[in-house]
């Protein structure tokens, strides 16, 4: 069988599902290489908890070097193990900050192995120099797995060869939440609607960290603006962070009205999950990321900005009018336009329409079956 050695950064919580589906498989060995600890406050989760002792003879431990504690330079063990172990494919981060990448690579093409890269491949917003290094890195590659087309479409007219690119998409524990979803459509949803003055109103949700890149005060002021005249919306905030207090005194007296709720954080997948089915609309008024895959895999449909260079790869989940829409980025009133636009065309709230592109996309079993088909072909 083939086997990769795959070096990542650290674990978030977020991959362990497509990872223990990469370690499990029986078509190919699959190693990774991570640090348990960073400086960026990301919690590593308790690998004894989530992988058995087979599973976790896959999963092994490097040190990580960064630079101001913010960028990630150099890695231990990957020059080693690049330059002495076996393997048939090496896939590193396409980041072309971590200068031992940049040596891994041309290690494995001394010793004639393949190399892929799991990457954002271009961004699309890189200055002419940052652009110009980002692409002679990402050249290194044979294969790139990238999480959007766009992305894909980006490196194309930058004259990669399209054969050579593969859209992998993103993904959280799709299973899990299919599992929530279905006990939740036989569930009371009382305990949302109680949340407001006026539980019959549509609930517009916002999920995820509370700070200013967010801008959380952005969707405030627009249902502000659509609940001027008359109350018609709800806004429930789920989530904690540096803006969290500020953003309750300023606007205490729509907390007061009832139609305005900071529930703060939750980290059960059951509660969260049930915030989110029971809720109308997803609205990430900065850019969306996971967020967007979490609340359709609930059949929840999401609106974000459509200015592609600052948004994440998953915005491209969202089918503008079928699943959710796209707003003038920065412009609250166009937002509020949207929004009530979204509401008046009285949708048929059909959640597995909704839920579809996970169900075919983003979700690890779509993942594994990309690598695998990638893995077995060289």
């Amino acid at each position: 069988m083939k086997k990769i050695l795959f070096f990542t950064n650290i674990f978030p919580h977020y991959r362990f599902a497509i990872w223990k589906k990469l370690i499990g498989s029986n078509k190919f060995v699959f190693d990774i290489y991570f640090s348990p600890t960073n400086p960026l406050n990301i919690p590593t989760p308790d690998l004894k908890n989530l992988f058995d002792d087979q599973e976790k003879a896959k999963l092994h431990f490097l040190k990580n070097y960064w630079l101001n504690k913010k960028i990630l330079i150099w890695q231990s063990e990957v020059l080693r193990l690049t330059a002495f172990s076996k393997f048939d494919y090496v896939m590193l981060l396409g980041e072309m900050y971590i200068i031992s990448s940049w040596i891994a690579c041309l290690i494995a093409k001394i010793r004639g192995k393949k190399i892929y890269m799991w990457s954002h491949g271009l961004y699309g917003n890189e200055n002419f120099i940052k652009k110009h290094i980002r692409l002679t890195f990402l050249k290194l590659a044979d294969v790139i797995f990238l999480y959007e087309n766009r992305a894909k479409k980006l490196l194309v007219k930058n004259g990669f060869d399209e054969g050579t690119l593969d859209v992998v998409y993103n993904s959280l524990d799709f299973d899990s939440h299919q599992k929530h979803y279905h006990n939740l459509k036989k569930e009371d949803n009382t305990k949302v609607k109680k949340l407001f003055k006026d539980g019959s109103l549509p609930i517009i949700l916002f999920i995820g960290r509370v700070t200013e890149k967010k801008k959380i005060d952005l969707l405030i002021k627009a249902i502000e603006k659509l609940n001027q005249t008359n109350i018609s919306y709800n806004l429930l905030v789920v989530g904690d962070g540096d803006n969290l207090e500020f953003y309750k005194a300023s606007n205490q007296k729509y907390i007061d009205k009832g139609w305005l709720n900071f529930y703060g954080k939750s980290y059960d997948t059951e509660e969260t999950g049930q915030l989110i089915y029971n809720s109308d609309l997803c609205v990430s008024p900065g850019n969306i990321g996971l967020t967007a895959i979490h609340c359709l895999s609930y059949g929840t449909p999401v609106a974000s900005h459509n200015n592609y260079n600052n948004q994440m790869p998953e915005v491209e989940a969202i089918i503008d009018g079928k699943n959710g829409f796209l707003f003038t980025e920065n412009d609250y009133v166009d937002l509020a336009h949207m929004i009530n636009l979204w509401f008046s065309k009285k949708h048929k709230f059909d959640r597995d329409e909704i839920r579809k592109i996970v169900i075919e996309k983003y979700n690890p079993d779509n993942q594994l079956a990309i690598f695998t088909k990638r893995f077995l072909n060289g």
